[in-house]
């Protein structure tokens, strides 16, 4: 167990040596989270307690299942930055942010864990700042988030821990207000936009895919009688407002960019209405659809990447910046590329026939049991203007551009791995539990 606690640092110091050859270092990151992930599998759940400057880890079932899924989730992630070259410092300081990470999973007591959460997330920015140096707004409002939402973590452990009286209200209290700062971006919607305008669809999933899962995990578990009262007004309030920002960004969607921060936007007010439901229920859900999300993502990703070499991100013609358009009959040019964008842009939006309709489906029926047909009516508005908006693009994609000069085409061998990785993700949308089988022996 010690290589398992200790091993994503040692790694990120290897790869943090070699980070002037970014294809090594990526080789080096995959290899890492493969051994990780075959070592952690070799281990039992329950094992012999490991004490680290007094706090103590405890390897639970729980925990265990969920780093197998970080780590295979990052093997996918630095097989990807191997085919697809990306700055020096990204693996390594996701190694050393993910191998924080992981010890707020195992640490008692629930201050400790505040603690390695908030240092994981704050690493999270070195990987996001990745060698940018004139694109800053991403990474530094990622850190203001993570600075903001920790002195709440960390009340809310030592509050969970020394347990003062009248204290139950209060840690739900403070714990949500972590909770909401680092779930559904509130209030600062304009951190979640600007890195998908400005940053590579890897840091997406880096993110918004695997770390989000772990803060969503560690927040209910400060949670463990849930939230009433005026709690439910205020997590009802935030979802609220993160569903409008949502329906604004998609009902003026002229770029991908901007579609895509939407339909993320909606996602993450999904998560953050779960906190009002009973741990256990709401703690699962949420788990689902972060699940989900971390494969809409990663679709999504592959194909924003090879979109590239194709097009831009402009939905209509107005949107393209220069003077030859390079979105406009993509669809033929690229056509499997395009339905994989379509398909991650669709699963992200909860649609049926993708991974991502299990979870929002579930999320829908919470809230028709309870009062909540105001807030269902507006999530399903918001999948519909995702809808719209794809439909919108899909005539400037489908329409071959005028006296333009040859463009690049896809490949055959780039179409069988799209069809195959395609009937793979339709059949993981009707058996999700089988990936996850695999990842959780």
């Amino acid at each position: 167990m010690t290589f398992i606690l200790f091993g994503p640092f040692m790694s990120a110091v290897i790869a943090a040596l070699l980070s002037r050859w970014r294809r090594v270092t990526a080789v080096c990151g995959l290899l890492a989270a493969i051994i990780l992930w075959l070592l952690l599998r070799a281990e039992p759940a329950i094992t012999q307690d490991k004490t680290l400057f007094g706090a103590v880890l405890v390897l639970s079932p729980g925990a265990r299942a969920l780093l197998l899924f970080l780590y295979a989730g990052l093997a996918l992630l630095f097989g990807l930055a191997l085919l697809f070259p990306q700055g020096g410092k990204l693996v390594p300081a996701t190694l050393a942010a993910y191998g924080f990470l992981a010890l707020a999973l195992l640490a008692r007591p629930s201050l400790f864990g505040a603690f390695f959460l908030a240092a994981g997330l704050a690493l999270l920015a070195v990987a996001i700042q990745d060698d940018r140096a004139g694109l800053v707004q991403g990474g530094m409002r990622y850190l203001a988030m993570a600075a903001l939402a920790l002195p709440f973590l960390l009340a809310a452990g030592w509050l969970l821990d020394t347990q003062p009286p009248g204290a139950a209200e209060l840690v739900g209290r403070v714990a949500l207000w972590a909770g909401l700062i680092l779930l559904a971006a509130f209030p600062f919607h304009v951190w979640a936009t600007t890195i998908i305008r400005e940053l590579s669809p890897l840091v997406w999933l880096l993110l918004f895919g695997l770390a989000q899962l772990v803060v969503t995990v560690f927040v209910f578990g400060l949670l463990p009688d849930g939230v009433n009262g005026e709690m439910v007004r205020l997590v009802e309030f935030t979802a609220v407002l993160t569903l409008l920002v949502a329906l604004l960004l998609l009902l003026t969607a002229v770029t991908l960019p901007r579609l895509i921060s939407g339909l993320l936007l909606a996602d993450m007010a999904v998560v953050a209405l779960l906190l009002v439901f009973d741990p256990a229920t709401g703690g699962q859900t949420a788990v689902t659809v972060q699940t989900a999300r971390f494969f809409s993502l990663l679709v999504l990703g592959i194909g924003l990447l090879l979109w590239s070499r194709f097009g831009s991100g402009a939905l209509t013609a107005a949107a393209e910046s220069g003077a030859q358009p390079r979105s406009q009959g993509i669809a033929r040019r690229a056509p499997f590329t395009t339905i994989g964008l379509l398909l991650g842009c669709l699963s992200l939006a909860g649609l049926p026939l993708t991974s991502g309709f299990a979870g929002r489906w579930q999320v829908i029926q919470l809230l028709l049991r309870g009062e909540g047909a105001i807030l269902a009516l507006l999530l399903l508005a918001t999948m519909g203007a995702g809808v719209m908006a794809l439909l919108r693009a899909l005539p400037y994609w489908l329409t071959p551009a005028a006296e333009s000069p040859p463009q690049p085409v896809e490949a055959r061998w780039l179409q069988i791995s799209w069809a195959i990785g395609l009937l793979l993700a339709l059949y993981l949308a009707w058996q999700p539990p089988t990936w996850l089988a695999v990842l959780n022996p």
